[in-house]
């Protein structure tokens, strides 16, 4: 495919921490829809998506074999619900170090007791 010179994509696009925050967050969530409809394909290219953002913009580290975790972390969608807060938010919390959270495939997760840790301090 290819464009008119004056309307080609950009070959880059820079974002600020609070709009990736938002891009990771909107994705998030529309992996979620994505999971509970069964759309496996696109389930599949928004993770991969989500797993380049992560590593590219947000600067999060691939968890070691030693921080792998025996009961499954919650995905942000699913955390953020618990604490009653946006995806975006949970999200910034965790870049802000103010969050336990873990990486799975490259994706932030956040195992329950780091919920159920934090809890005490949003009230």
């Amino acid at each position: 495919m290819t464009f008119p010179r004056d309307r080609e994509p950009p070959n880059a696009v820079v974002l600020s921490p609070e709009e990736a925050l938002e891009l990771v967050g909107a994705l998030e969530d529309a992996r979620d829809a994505l999971l509970i409809t069964d759309h496996l394909v696109e389930v599949a290219l928004v993770s991969s998506q989500l797993l380049r953002i992560n590593r590219r913009l947000l600067g999060f580290q691939m968890p070691t074999k030693e921080e792998t975790m025996p009961v499954e972390p919650l995905r942000a969608t699913q955390a953020a619900r618990r604490l009653g807060v946006p995806t975006k938010e949970i999200l910034r919390l965790a870049l802000e170090r103010k969050i336990r959270f873990v990486m799975v495939d490259g994706l932030v997760h956040f195992p329950e007791d780091a919920i159920a840790e934090y809890e005490p301090r949003a009230s």
